[in-house]
């Protein structure tokens, strides 16, 4: 029997759109004014003073923000899923992303930290202007469209991950956080318009533990064997 599924638009993803929607608006009109806020000093300070320890452990998961890093994150989505539907969505929602948010900084016009504040330390050689962050983008918009398709535990570590790219942004001294803020945002609209625009499917909340698995998993010949163990097994 299939797996139940639907392929309707979920209240959830819904839900991520305004979020991210909420997340431009709260970060643009403050970035377009020019000035750094106290709190977003106190915040950028805190973790761009961090020592020098935790960039060389950032600097390798930050990599999931970058061109390259999307294209590999797609690769290994086909491949785990046989999905393409899901692979498209992030492969589409990624780009998007990435080129949503280099417009968006020229439209902004808002500088990097180094231009904008003192005593920045910086660990990596940025240019151009600083909102909206492409690395955090692209890292919400991966995690936006292809965390649904997987078990609860999956989806917790993508957020992370998504966000732990942009603390790196921050703690490189490569943005501020609202930069980071407004990438995410827009990470998690591009993300999840491309989902839904491919169509792709979704767990039913009704269906069995397997169902959360992606489509082509749940109905593979393994999981086929597994389950037909379990019942001669009761």
């Amino acid at each position: 029997m299939a797996t139940p599924t639907r392929t309707g638009t979920p209240r959830g993803q819904l839900v991520t759109v305004a979020v991210g929607v909420a997340l431009i608006a709260a970060s643009w009109f403050p970035a377009a004014s020019g000035d750094v806020s106290s709190w977003e000093t106190t915040v950028f300070r805190r973790i761009n003073d961090l020592p020098d320890a935790f960039w060389a452990f950032l600097r390798v998961p930050m990599q999931l923000g970058s061109v390259a890093g999307s294209l590999a994150v797609v690769a290994v989505t086909l491949l785990v899923t046989r999905d393409r539907r899901l692979a498209l969505a992030a492969l589409v929602g990624s780009q998007a992303a990435y080129w949503s948010a280099r417009a968006v900084k020229e439209i902004v016009g808002r500088g990097r930290p180094a231009a904008l504040l003192p005593g920045v330390h910086l660990h990596e050689a940025v240019s151009g202007f600083g909102y909206v962050s492409a690395h955090t983008a692209v890292a919400f918009a991966l995690a936006a469209a292809i965390a649904p398709s997987f078990p609860r535990p999956a989806r917790v570590a993508a957020v992370v991950l998504a966000g732990l790219v942009g603390f790196a942004r921050i703690s490189g001294g490569a943005h501020l956080p609202l930069d980071v803020v407004g990438g995410a945002g827009l990470g998690l609209v591009c993300g999840t318009a491309a989902r839904l625009a491919f169509g792709v499917r979704y767990p039913s909340p009704s269906a069995s533990r397997s169902s959360h698995l992606p489509r082509e998993l749940a109905h593979s010949p393994g999981t086929r064997r597994s389950r037909r163990a379990s019942r001669h097994a009761r």
